[in-house]
């Protein structure tokens, strides 16, 4: 059967020295709805292929990776502008602790110190998010393995049960959703992620999203120029799940061949 597609857009950074501007960014998703997609949130599309009720017409649902300060400084702005729900997956031993939320007033440097304190969403940050109505948030673990690809996880149950209970102690809400950094997990992984509750895991496979997929192996589309037009030749590709399966066989296999080749990962879905 060749169902819609719902692309789950991936992205990091958002900020004026990176890939992707804020300017980049609002062209983006303005372009999205002046096409016709609607906006839905991972819950609804999640509830959509757990259910197998199919959502109706073109559209897309947005999150963002790892927590970076500019995700509140410089993309939420946005999202609050277009009224668009984006799940934010916080890496939530490096959330930071402060008292007021910062704003963007000068000059950014988001590569230098990028993953250092100061780089990072707060508490406080994540809570006016959520306030908004149009963001929530989900695990990307507690230590993310300190950036470190080929660590393994020293114990991969704590990892997960303490990202989760301090995401829903902080933000008083259900953790319901998971992203693995850099996609990475085995499959005998997924009957731990089922039994902490979680209703979804994302990985960075390219691939459909349609009524039947597994909510443990939800793909997405890793968004790396902001060009509303290099946006849409992907999303050609990912209206329907015939045609979104096969680019997927294709998309990204050189950087499956270099982890093959390399040894870059010690997961066999790297």
């Amino acid at each position: 059967m060749n169902a819609r597609s719902i692309p789950i857009l991936l992205y990091h950074h958002v900020a004026p020295d990176r890939d992707i501007t804020p300017a980049g960014f609002e062209k983006q998703l303005r372009f999205l709805l002046d096409q016709g997609y609607r906006n839905v949130s991972l819950s609804d599309l999640v509830r959509s292929v757990r259910q197998q009720s199919p959502i109706e017409g073109p559209a897309f649902a947005v999150t963002f990776d790892d927590g970076y300060l500019d995700n509140w400084t410089y993309a939420f702005p946005v999202l609050r502008k277009l009224s668009v729900k984006a799940t934010l997956f916080l890496v939530t031993g490096l959330v930071e602790h402060h008292q007021a939320p910062r704003r963007a007033t000068e000059p950014v440097d988001t590569h230098s110190h990028e993953r250092e304190p100061g780089g990072f969403l707060s508490w406080v940050e994540a809570k006016e998010m959520a306030g908004s109505a149009l963001i929530s948030f989900g695990s990307h673990t507690h230590t993310h393995r300190h950036f470190v690809r080929r660590d393994p996880y020293q114990n991969l149950e704590e990892e997960l049960r303490q990202s989760k209970s301090l995401l829903e102690k902080e933000m008083g809400q259900p953790c319901d959703h998971l992203s693995w950094p850099w996609g990475d997990y085995e499959s005998e992984w997924l009957p731990l992620v089922e039994r902490l509750c979680f209703r979804s895991a994302l990985t960075v496979r390219y691939g459909a999203n349609v009524p039947g997929t597994s909510p443990y192996a939800l793909k997405r589309l890793s968004v790396r120029r902001e060009s509303p037009r290099w946006l849409n030749s992907h999303l050609i590709w990912n209206r329907w799940s015939l045609s979104t399966d096969a680019y997927g066989l294709f998309y990204g296999m050189d950087r499956r061949c270099k982890v093959w080749w390399n040894k870059e990962t010690p997961y066999s879905h790297g």
